[in-house]
């Protein structure tokens, strides 16, 4: 398994990603808030991921402080991706405020959503 940390900032707070890679899959860890000044990284970091060959990613959202639409997006964006090659996006541990979120958007129905 390989590990690569991709830490991105904004003004306010930091957005750190952690990526673990494991052949045709990978786990990305993620530390902060998903907002439109960070959504692209997290976006990038999935999409990636799958063009590099990767068919399932487990998100760990354990952490995430904070997350809005632009997140969610980029979670959408990165799961079609990863859908299109046959796998697909694993939510993992989400925060509370973030498992509401997933909740109330019905966006816990696409993705496989693990405690």
């Amino acid at each position: 398994m390989t590990r690569e940390e991709i830490d991105v900032a904004d003004d306010q707070d930091a957005l750190e990603l952690h990526v673990a890679r494991a052949d045709t899959g990978a786990e990305i860890t993620v530390h902060g808030e998903v907002d439109v000044h960070s959504c692209n990284d997290l976006e990038k970091a999935l999409t990636d991921l799958a063009d590099d060959g990767v068919v399932t990613v487990t998100l760990d959202l354990a952490n995430v402080s904070f997350i809005d639409s632009s997140g969610l997006r980029a979670l959408v964006v990165g799961h079609k991706a990863l859908q299109d090659r046959g796998g697909g996006l694993v939510v993992a541990n989400p925060s509370p405020s973030t498992a509401r979120l997933l909740e109330v958007t019905g966006l816990d129905g696409l993705f496989d959503v693990s405690d």
